[in-house]
């Protein structure tokens, strides 16, 4: 009869993510992962498969723990430019948080280092990507609404743009020492999307 696992499969998935986040794939050995998850390398495999199928589970739980963490902002009612500036606010101190030694956005990162030449990865970022286009979309088809969205780009123009502006706001966070570096780039990106009402 097979030994029943002994440990917390996703308190050592947690564990994975955490190591993959900060070293990448490529750095991160087998023998890195038995160290940091505190777990034999015959139960890592026996659990989770290999060192790829482990870092896909960890890409798709670091997808379901942090997918609406910012996104929420814009689903709350409001001025539409006030809902925007608090989001990339809120960007901006995530972002910047040394709690997380300012290691980026673990997809965005995958993207960079593996996107190009793994298809099971770049798939798998693409449909988390399209699905941060939607949270921007609807947003956007809000604001439009509401008279305040630039009307020479279309919604889903602007909602990628914004989906490359957050992307590009967690890589600049990994090196920025000033705050306002980012701050500047929300600046522009809120004067290419919003134009003043008519009776403002």
């Amino acid at each position: 009869m097979a030994r029943p696992r002994e440990f917390d499969q996703k308190a050592v998935l947690d564990k994975a993510l955490d190591l993959f986040w900060g070293k990448g794939f490529e750095r991160t050995s087998i023998q890195d992962l038995v160290e940091h998850t505190g777990v034999h390398r015959g139960s890592l495999y026996d659990t989770f498969g290999d060192k790829n199928q482990l870092f896909l589970m960890c890409l798709d739980r670091f997808h379901n723990l942090y997918k609406d963490q910012v996104f929420l902002i814009l689903e709350e009612s409001g001025e539409p430019k006030e809902i925007l500036e608090r989001f990339f606010t809120e960007l901006i101190d995530i972002a910047m948080s040394n709690e997380k030694q300012r290691r980026g956005c673990f997809i965005a990162n995958t993207a960079m280092e593996l996107g190009s030449f793994d298809l099971i990865i770049s798939s798998r970022i693409e449909a988390y990507t399209i699905e941060m286009e939607t949270h921007f979309f609807n947003f956007l088809q809000r604001a439009q609404q509401a008279g305040v969205i630039n009307n020479n780009l279309s919604v889903r123009e602007l909602a990628r743009f914004l989906v490359n502006t957050r992307h590009g706001l967690f890589v600049l966070a990994k090196t920025a020492t000033d705050r306002k570096v980012l701050e500047d780039v929300c600046k522009v990106a809120m004067s290419v999307i919003m134009h003043k009402k008519n009776n403002s």
